[in-house]
């Protein structure tokens, strides 16, 4: 993981793991032992309560569970996972402490940020539960049923929300020292040519490396930009195919999901008409898509063979139609997928004008991962640090 990001892990981790994975963390260790010193840093102190907070919330991003934590199989994998943690610990300590050095404390400012950001993410929350709920509610409603889910995960977590708003705010101060250490980092037109001319080379030779490449400098042909209308079946229904495929088999979970398709196929069926009929394909995705992103409406989506958003079957589909074609509904497990094919996408050699400021903007984050990873060696190297591993 990129270090100078790790200032912002704990709290990210405690959003996540609260709405997506939706666990709550219980503190099960007497008060006592998590009183006790696993760490020093120049005579700051980190308490095992920090470590297991952390700790607990590592395990459930993994799946540990009690028997997986006991079993000999998993010993090492446990041990670096709880060394790795403190390492970390002690190195928010460290720069903590350079922070303070440097003038910088959490104060008003921060913490109003803290609070703004939090509601921020509660009304986000709210959002993501209209989009996936089948019930009919208010906005209001919404917005209390993600508060309330924010404050249950703040209980089982045993901190407060003034204490979370405290973490957030320390959190952000981290992050604008962190962004004044490095702002001398500097990428010079030398250093863009280099970048550009590798990868492009490497990208040629091999295209499967555009699919996860930072910045795409060539397009082999065979690409698609598409839109996508889906209506989905309700989650619960989802869920239950995905349990017959697995303890009846695929035949019994098909004839299931072909029940509950037709269900649900006069509506896609009058989206489809309204589509060929005129109507524009955009608002159609606001009023009827379970993808209204601003990506879906605005740039669409680049397809081709084995791109993945899709099942095989409609993928294929995809890849067979003409320009400003669109699809019949099409079936999956998910629902019924409605396609618009915007452009068949020709081969392409990005020029390095058309890709600088992408180009410019990953090569200044690899420099400042460079520049504040030996940052954090060259304070350890002159910090006072003392760890009690055994203590974990």
């Amino acid at each position: 993981m990129k270090y100078y990001r790790y200032i912002t892990l704990l709290i990210v981790m405690i959003m996540s793991l609260a709405w997506i994975a939706g666990c709550g963390l219980v503190k099960v260790d007497p008060e006592k032992d998590r009183r006790r010193v696993v760490a020093e840093v120049d005579g700051d102190k980190i308490l095992k309560g920090e470590f297991l907070d952390l700790y607990n919330q590592q395990k459930v991003y993994w799946g540990i569970t009690e028997d997986i934590e006991k079993s000999e199989q998993y010993k090492d994998f446990i041990e670096e996972m709880k060394k790795d943690i403190l390492e970390q610990l002690v190195e928010r300590q460290l720069v903590k402490n350079k922070a303070k050095e440097s003038g910088f404390d959490v104060n008003d400012g921060y913490t109003e940020k803290a609070r703004e950001d939090l509601e921020a993410q509660i009304k986000q929350y709210a959002e993501f539960l209209k989009k996936q709920g089948e019930e009919e509610k208010t906005d209001e409603e919404y917005y209390r049923e993600a508060r309330e889910v924010w404050e249950g995960q703040l209980t089982s977590l045993g901190i407060s929300e003034e204490e979370y708003i405290e973490m957030l705010a320390e959190d952000l101060m981290l992050i604008e020292f962190s962004e004044k250490m490095l702002e001398d980092v500097e990428v010079t037109d030398e250093d863009i040519q280099a970048y550009y001319l590798d990868n492009l080379m490497k990208q040629k030779e091999d295209p499967t490396l555009i699919q996860t490449a930072e910045v795409q400098l060539y397009r082999p042909p065979g690409m698609v930009r598409i839109k996508h209308i889906t209506l989905p079946l309700p989650s619960s229904e989802q869920d239950e195919y995905n349990r017959l495929v697995q303890e009846e088999g695929q035949e019994e979970a098909d004839k299931y999901l072909k029940e509950k398709l037709e269900a649900i196929k006069p509506k896609a069926q009058e989206v489809y008409e309204k589509a060929i009929a005129g109507e524009s394909f955009e608002s159609l995705i606001e009023t009827y898509g379970d993808d209204t992103t601003a990506y879906n409406k605005d740039e669409g989506y680049v397809i081709y063979e084995g791109s993945g958003m899709f099942i095989d079957e409609i993928e294929k589909a995809i890849l067979e139609m003409k320009e400003n074609e669109i699809s019949q509904p099409l079936e999956s497990p998910y629902g019924y997928h409605i396609i618009k094919l915007y452009k068949i996408l020709p081969e392409e050699e990005f020029s390095i004008e058309d890709k600088k400021e992408e180009i410019k903007t990953v090569i200044i984050e690899d420099k400042k991962n460079d520049r504040w990873n030996s940052l954090i060696e060259e304070w350890k190297e002159k910090a006072k640090i003392k760890k009690y591993e055994n203590r974990l």
